[in-house]
């Protein structure tokens, strides 16, 4: 099949489009959705200090590239990658997010946490820890709202923190919250429970697209392993999968309703839900560990 923009080869189908597109107009496509979204929040500002998160999902590492690329004629904007460690394998996450940020040439911040055992319990037997702030997951993207994480991002004078979270893990979070009858955590303003900036540049982006564009980007290195999860989670997921197979528009149908509920926080509303787990109870699983992408 060729490309619908040109006469090479498509190498990949966007259904809700129509369209299919070869490498060169992939990589177009999805650094166009992700402008066209930072233009449309002001998610970059003369000034700016950008922290990206940054772990061994390739996705990441492809969100550092595309900021390094459109920011690289801006004085005014600086770009530095941040990596959490802490964890089992802190030092291979160290060692890995070194590597990338050294071949995009920008400074790494590390940001050590308390390592969490099997058990829930932090290495101080003496103390319980805060399972909302710190996570035992070796990925860390938007998600990260942890005080120790503001404060560390305050304290370098960084002014947003970016993740790479993707259209499909927001359009589950919105269904699932549906499902389990926890929609109005989407219109709540949460006192108390504010964040630091978040961008997500590719929230209007599904997952297979970043992923081939972290890919073309040369990032192939190891993805998250799939969480656990509950019956439910699964079950909805097959859900959303099932049915956008035949209306193909159906998750950013699901992003436009959480930003809708969401107003007048809008989009920020809808990181902010996500990255608090919003869409589950307290006593489940979080939303992130069952999301499988984190």
């Amino acid at each position: 099949m060729q490309c619908s923009k040109c006469h090479r080869d498509a190498t990949i189908f966007q259904p809700y489009s129509g369209l299919h597109l070869c490498d060169q107009h992939l990589v177009a496509d999805v650094e166009a959705k992700a402008k066209k979204m930072i233009r449309a929040q002001g998610w970059l500002r003369p000034g700016d200090h950008i922290g990206v998160l940054l772990s061994r999902d390739p996705r990441s590492s492809a969100l550092l590239y595309f900021l390094k690329k459109l920011t690289a004629q801006r004085r005014d904007i600086r770009i530095t990658a941040i990596t959490i460690i802490g964890r089992g394998d802190s030092c291979k996450d160290a060692l890995t997010a070194k590597r990338i940020a050294e071949c995009l040439d920008t400074e790494l911040l590390e940001l050590s946490l308390p390592e969490i055992s099997g058990n829930g319990r932090a290495d101080d037997p003496g103390k319980d820890p805060d399972l909302s702030s710190v996570s035992p997951l070796p990925t860390h993207s938007p998600k990260a709202c942890s005080p120790e994480l503001n404060g560390f991002a305050q304290q370098h004078g960084i002014t947003r923190i970016a993740g790479e979270v993707c259209l499909d893990e927001v359009a589950g979070m919105v269904l699932e919250s549906i499902i389990r009858g926890d929609a109005e955590k989407l219109v709540r303003n949460r006192p108390g429970q504010e964040i630091f900036p978040r961008i997500c540049p590719f929230i209007a982006v599904s997952a297979a697209e970043v992923s081939r564009y972290a890919e073309l980007c040369g990032f192939n290195g190891e993805k998250s392993l799939p969480g656990q999860g509950d019956r439910l989670h699964k079950d909805t997921i097959d859900l959303l999968d099932r049915y956008t197979g035949n209306h193909p528009a159906t998750r950013y149908a699901l992003m436009n309703l959480g930003e809708n509920l969401a107003f007048p926080r809008g989009i920020t509303g809808l990181i902010q839900a996500y990255e608090s787990g919003q869409g589950c109870d307290e006593d489940r699983i979080p939303y992130e560990v069952m999301n499988g992408t984190r």
